[in-house]
């Protein structure tokens, strides 16, 4: 799909706004998202082999070419019953097995993910992102200027409200509770996360000292998890290629959960990687150079202290702050 800007005003804000706290805990079975995600690249495949175009598939559903390319994009919802005129115009058997499993992609695509209840508070571009990580494997993420979301305090995260606007201030509630949920699955251990900060962030004192100091224990806290990794981007070591944005590289493993009441079609498929980046103008999706990103990772990792001593310089920075 390439790379796509989302034009959401919840981009670095909503890092910003997570806690930590009892939870619910998120299961990561059949987002919605990365179903219809899937469906739409099937749909865009089988329209290419087939050598139509999509003005034709427009026409024969009546609405505008758009519509069909956000369908293939996976950010309109196709519904059960198309799935036979897409057959027909692709030149599909209806009764093959491929057409059963684009219509289970379809019935899954449309249902509710468990953020849903959460829509009025944030752009539906950012939804994507929470939908792709629920069902993300291995989050690696590089964050320049504040601790990531998903390993803030309830009270960091409520002391970066002091610097949005009015709206976001408005939502801060709901905000705070959705990124209490999307921290259950580092908890719970069923997301792997490895985190490079940069010290800026470390030392940025938020909402003063005493919840400095809090934020910091609770990072050297969740780097006990077997499933968390921090490393700290130290001022010494001067600039670094790949530091000027934060970004997430999000990695899924085989689709599929046994307990699934309705099951993945091919149990191992394995969603593309994807890359969100953000930004204050708008946040971006790359799915084409996804390598690049990698190479950066793991450039920042090399440069960055080590697992071990990045916990120390964060416990001594818990003894400057006093």
């Amino acid at each position: 799909m390439g790379k796509y800007g989302a034009n959401t005003d919840d981009g670095a804000s909503d890092r910003a706004e997570n806690n930590s706290g009892s939870t619910t805990v998120v299961s990561s079975s059949g987002s919605p998202t990365v179903r219809r995600r899937r469906l739409g690249a099937q749909l865009r495949e089988l329209r290419q082999n087939s050598h139509t175009s999509v003005e034709q598939v427009a026409q024969a559903f009546d609405v505008t070419p758009s519509t069909i390319y956000r369908m293939e994009l996976g950010r309109v919802k196709v519904k059960t019953r198309d799935i036979d005129l897409f057959a027909k115009l692709y030149g599909v058997d209806h009764d093959s097995g491929l057409v059963k499993e684009l219509t289970g992609l379809a019935r899954d695509g449309s249902k509710r993910g468990w953020w849903a209840k959460y829509a009025d508070t944030i752009s539906p571009p950012y939804a994507t992102y929470i939908g792709l990580e629920a069902e993300a494997t291995r989050l690696s993420i590089y964050d320049g200027l504040i601790i990531n979301g998903l390993l803030q305090t309830r009270e960091y995260a409520q002391s970066t409200f002091d610097f949005v606007d009015e709206n976001a201030k408005a939502n801060m509630e709901k905000r705070i509770e959705l990124r209490m949920e999307r921290q259950g699955r580092v908890r719970q251990r069923e997301l792997q996360m490895w985190n490079v900060i940069d010290e800026a962030a470390i030392r940025r004192v938020i909402g003063g000292a005493p919840v400095m100091r809090q934020q910091l224990r609770h990072l050297l806290e969740v780097a006990d998890l077997p499933n968390v990794q921090i490393q700290v981007l130290p001022f010494a070591g001067g600039a670094y290629p790949g530091m000027l944005g934060s970004f997430t590289f999000m990695e899924f493993g085989p689709g599929g959960d046994p307990k699934d009441p309705d099951p993945e079609p091919d149990p191992t498929y394995r969603h593309p990687d994807v890359v969100y980046i953000e930004g204050h103008t708008g946040d971006v999706y790359e799915e084409e150079h996804t390598d690049r990103f990698k190479t950066v990772f793991e450039n920042l990792r090399v440069a960055a202290l080590s697992p071990t001593m990045s916990l120390e310089l964060i416990r001594k920075e818990i003894d400057r702050l006093g």
